[in-house]
């Protein structure tokens, strides 16, 4: 691990600029924003918060949530800290220089398809770094091995619940249960899997062997 650090830090880097840069193009498209990233799209509306800021305090609970379940701080968990506050500074630096209006539904479809395939590239180059997870990702990995269930399935179960909260809050405040949901929701539960599963066999280079 020490040895090739300074070849996972760059490879993990590369993968956090994909996938916030997918996420705020995502956003951008109008038509609703992946699951994991609802809560914050949602908070943004709903709060003075940009949605880097909001994602950046989602990721800060998922890892305390970390913390409170295991009661304990590794390295590996105290450096996700830096990457909650990069991820929402490089989403809202992202979103800054992406200034369009949404468009129609016409462009907006295939601009959410190419934002997923960029978000998920990023996950897979950010997986091959084995490095850190975002603080979420962990999250469901360590309740897949406190439950005993596939990560897949703790991946489901975590995103309809984040999804149910962000459809519950923007329809008791606003009455608008489709803020921060619709198709583009949709597309990315379905694309993201398969997507990030053709880049894990397709760019074998990203991932850092020891």
């Amino acid at each position: 691990m020490k040895r090739n650090l300074f070849k996972r830090i760059p490879v993990y880097l590369l993968g956090l600029l994909l996938m916030t840069f997918g996420i705020a193009l995502s956003s951008k498209a109008g038509i609703g924003v992946a699951p994991i990233s609802t809560i914050a799209f949602a908070g943004s509306r709903l709060t003075p918060l940009s949605f880097g800021m909001c994602s950046s305090t989602f990721h800060g609970l998922c890892f305390l949530a970390q913390l409170a379940i295991t009661r304990k701080l590794t390295l590996m968990t105290a450096l996700q800290i830096p990457a909650v506050y990069v991820f929402g500074l490089l989403i809202d630096l992202f979103v800054s220089v992406l200034r369009f209006p949404a468009p129609s539904l016409l462009y907006a479809i295939p601009l959410m398809v190419v934002s997923i395939l960029i978000f998920s590239l990023g996950i897979r180059v950010i997986i091959g770094s084995d490095l850190v997870l975002p603080p979420p990702d962990s999250l469901v990995v360590l309740i897949s091995e406190i439950a005993g269930w596939p990560v897949s399935k703790s991946k489901l179960i975590f995103d309809i619940a984040v999804v149910t909260l962000s459809a519950s809050l923007t329809f008791f405040i606003l009455g608008d249960v489709f803020m921060a949901i619709g198709i583009g929701t949709i597309i990315c539960v379905l694309l993201t899997g398969p997507a990030i599963g053709f880049y894990q066999k397709a760019f074998p280079f990203f991932d850092i062997k020891d």
